[in-house]
């Protein structure tokens, strides 16, 4: 390793992509209280795993530190029941990988678009021949794209940038004269009391910049569900693929991967609208990542340290009586200097993400959703008490009131750890980004993405 991957303000990293496509056999969740599945029709854009592998660099030649690596899934969920366990998963991950890094410093995060394959075992469509073909492919590409990825590892800089895009998500938790209410289909205007509740608005970007000064990786983190296209019978990585697409062909030779947020409780106005809707959204999200960037501060010292804590949740009968049975989950955080993203399970609300981001020790802190195995919705205990989808008893919501605090109290714990453990460093000061690093800016007007079609299901998201 030559003396300037062994600069302690450097990372070794690399990315790359494969795609995970399924057959249209392999087909979409259309209603989740029904527990309904149908075959696609056809393919409106491939899916993707992309991976970035980090590892910190060591001036000593034999000895080298545990590299990570960070895999967004352009899928709905990932339910260890539907891939034959998920810790399994895992380690048939990281042997299609060659095993160049441990199943435990892989972390998996979904984009949640909903027009993949229902893979969170909502349905029975994980028991499926066609399922099964596709669940070995996945395993083989995901584990694919991690192995070339950290075997294109190069020294690069780390940049952190925020910005923000208001408007493309709303709190779609409608409080009306019969209880809660989904914004999407609207409900009755005279039913209406309050449309009111916290979004997140924020843009969080990190990106990997070469000694070329060129970016090889952008992670972007924002909050919203991807559902403009769902059940419509194409496949589709819905707004995230778009986005990431989006800022590839404006940065040739780079990657983005796509985390989102704690959207559990965060829609886009407009639900099944279509594909230009996802496009859309897709080009305000580039613009903010664009501001970003050209706001971005360099981060001095980036070595990444990983921390995993788990614990269990407790769960409920339908009637919402406690079953006395817990189920094991965990939340990783991944340090990078003085930056840090915490990668939460299932479908945790805004108001998590909220609370994580504002009491982190972190300068910059990016708070992502559906990250490793699901655990269906994490919903706040006022939501609890307020009733409405999220809290309606089924696989895709099985947790008792309290689990969101166990939740966040352990990715607080998670990040104080990281911020207290050696290698921690102080403020950065700004370092102005290179010249010509942010991107053209994109020539569509700033409107909100408008309705076309109608949703068949009001039921699963």
């Amino acid at each position: 390793m030559n003396q300037q991957a062994a600069d302690p303000r450097m990372i070794l990293a690399g990315a790359a992509r494969q795609e995970i496509t399924p057959p249209l056999e392999a087909g979409l969740l259309m209603s989740s209280v029904e527990g309904r599945w149908a075959p696609f029709e056809g393919v409106r854009r491939p899916l993707y795993a992309r991976a970035l592998a980090l590892e910190q660099p060591s001036p000593e030649p034999n000895r080298r530190a545990r590299p990570v690596a960070l895999v967004s899934l352009d899928l709905l969920a990932l339910a260890g029941k539907a891939l034959g366990g998920f810790k399994q998963f895992k380690r048939n991950i990281a042997a299609a990988a060659g095993d160049c890094i441990a199943p435990e410093d892989i972390i998996v995060a979904c984009t949640h678009t909903h027009t993949a394959p229902e893979s969170g075992a909502i349905t029975a469509l994980y028991l499926t021949s066609a399922f099964a073909h596709w669940r070995e492919r996945l395993i083989h590409q995901i584990g694919r794209a991690v192995a070339e990825a950290a075997a294109a590892r190069e020294p690069c800089h780390v940049r952190r940038g925020a910005s923000s895009a208001p408007g493309l998500g709303i709190h779609r938790r409608v409080k009306t004269t019969r209880g809660i209410m989904m914004s999407h289909p609207a409900p009755p205007e005279d039913l209406v009391i309050s449309r009111d509740g916290p979004v997140d608005d924020s843009v969080n970007v990190l990106a990997l910049v070469n000694e070329s000064a060129l970016p090889i990786a952008l992670v972007v983190n924002a909050t919203c569900h991807p559902v403009y296209e769902m059940c419509l019978p194409w496949i589709s990585p819905d707004y995230p693929g778009e986005l990431c697409s989006a800022l590839e062909d404006d940065r040739p030779g780079s990657l983005a991967l796509f985390f989102n947020g704690a959207a559990g409780n965060i829609n886009p106005k407009y639900v099944s609208a279509g594909p230009e809707a996802a496009r859309e959204h897709a080009a305000r999200l580039a613009r903010a990542v664009d501001d970003a960037l050209e706001r971005s501060q360099r981060i001095a010292s980036p070595a990444p340290a990983l921390r995993r804590r788990s614990f269990t949740l407790p769960t409920r009968l339908p009637g919402g009586e406690d079953t006395g049975i817990v189920i094991p989950t965990e939340v990783t955080a991944l340090r990078l200097g003085n930056a840090a993203l915490a990668f939460l399970p299932g479908e945790p609300f805004v108001e998590t993400g909220l609370a994580l981001r504002s009491a982190s020790p972190f300068d910059f802190t990016a708070v992502v959703g559906c990250a490793e195995e699901t655990i269906g919705y994490v919903p706040t205990d006022e939501a609890f008490a307020d009733g409405g989808y999220e809290i309606g008893f089924g696989s895709w919501s099985i947790l008792s009131p309290g689990s969101e605090a166990i939740l966040r109290r352990q990715a607080a714990q998670a990040l104080s750890e990281l911020a207290s453990s050696p290698g921690s460093p102080p403020t950065t000061p700004r370092i102005p980004a290179p010249h010509g690093f942010r991107a053209a800016p994109a020539s569509s007007g700033d409107a909100a993405p408008r309705p076309a079609a109608k949703s068949s299901s009001e039921d699963s998201e």
